[in-house]
């Protein structure tokens, strides 16, 4: 029987996707599990002989657990099943990880295998990872006013997903503009931006598609600018996606690239759900390391 680690953020889902219902169904399925909560100290232990490490949350949960096991295990030999509970679930949508538990637990038996690059960034005090975005702009200020939202009567993800839209017009219809310094596989590209996202997979945020093409196991990145010019274009488009109104995809300008470095002028940025503070413009430079993690995938 295949011996899984079980990686459970308790907060996510509902009284379905209790410690005791999760192990019940994985079990049912001819896995063993050891169970731990990453709420809970020790969680990171991953026990000698185990095959498969489960995570069961959002994408905060899944960066989490990539991060405790690339520090333990930098060749990471571990199959990666994910159960989507959280909020935008931007990671298992791009891996098409979707639908009723008990056939996404059931799908792994098949071993189909689905590479996601990790993206190592150089330059800051402290060398930071990522599995889904990074960059400047309106998406880190998006997480600061999230942050102080009174989320009570968000009790849904829709509702929540609704109101960071909402959120993020506000924020692009009054956001400054700062000039960024890009070099994309020696390529040089300047300009003033709203937005300046490295992407690894297709959305961020509010399910936000910014790049629709990105493969996560490819050994590239989409890089996604958005750029003064375009401001009210993408603030009407923010507004029909707040209506329920289908549109057209919107006109990101967009490169692709596995060496980029960048310079923003400003000092708002993050790596997948982290905000990370620094104080003055600074050159940093991603480093992929393509396909270090592997997922099990439908």
């Amino acid at each position: 029987m295949p011996k899984a680690k079980l990686l459970h953020n308790p907060r996510a889902g509902d009284k379905d996707h209790s410690k005791e219902n999760l192990i019940e169904l994985i079990e049912s399925e001819g896995f063993t599990t050891n169970y731990s909560s990453i709420k809970e100290d020790g969680w990171e232990q991953i026990e000698p002989g185990t095959e498969i490490v489960i995570i069961v949350g959002g994408d905060g949960t899944v960066r989490k657990a990539a991060k405790a096991i690339l520090k333990n295990d930098a060749h990471n030999p571990y199959r990666i099943g994910v159960l989507p509970f959280g909020t935008a679930n931007n990671i298992a949508k791009t891996l098409n990880i979707s639908g009723d538990i008990k056939d996404i637990v059931h799908s792994w038996h098949s071993k189909n295998i689905k590479g996601l690059d990790v993206t190592y960034v150089s330059g800051l005090d402290e060398q930071v990872l990522f599995l889904e975005g990074f960059g400047y702009g309106i998406f880190p200020q998006l997480m600061r006013d999230m942050k102080q939202i009174d989320k009570k009567s968000l009790d849904t993800p829709e509702k929540e997903i609704q109101k960071a839209l909402e959120v993020l017009k506000d924020i692009v219809l009054n956001y400054e503009a700062r000039e960024c310094i890009i070099k994309v596989d020696g390529e040089t590209i300047s300009g003033c931006y709203l937005l300046v996202e490295a992407m690894n997979i297709c959305s961020v945020g509010p399910n936000l598609n910014l790049a629709p093409a990105a493969d996560p196991g490819d050994g590239l990145l989409e890089l996604v600018l958005l750029p003064e010019k375009q401001r009210r274009q993408f603030a009407d488009y923010l507004q029909h996606l707040i209506d329920g109104n289908d549109c057209p995809a919107f006109g990101y300008q967009t490169y692709t690239g596995k060496s980029i470095s960048l310079k923003w002028m400003g000092t708002d940025l993050h790596a997948d759900d982290e905000l990370i503070d620094y104080t003055q413009p600074i050159t940093l430079d991603l480093s992929i390391k393509p396909g270090l993690m592997q997922f099990l995938v439908p």
